[in-house]
């Protein structure tokens, strides 16, 4: 529920459009879903949030 409520707290952060260039610097920054030119989402798993997200998530599946 945090992720979704976090997503739509910042839907500008959510929905960046990014060119090609500017990608490593939007990882870099710690960005969760990068969007290029062509409307491609992408996860960035080097984002702390994101690793964190799995971690929950795999754990959950663990005890089920």
């Amino acid at each position: 529920m945090r992720l979704f409520r976090s997503l739509f707290t910042s839907p500008e952060k959510f929905l960046q459009v990014i060119n090609h260039h500017d990608i490593e610097e939007s990882i870099e920054d710690g960005e969760r879903i990068l969007i290029d030119d062509d409307g491609n989402a992408t996860v960035n798993i080097r984002c702390r949030a994101v690793q964190e997200d799995f971690a929950r998530h795999v754990n959950s599946l663990k005890r089920a």
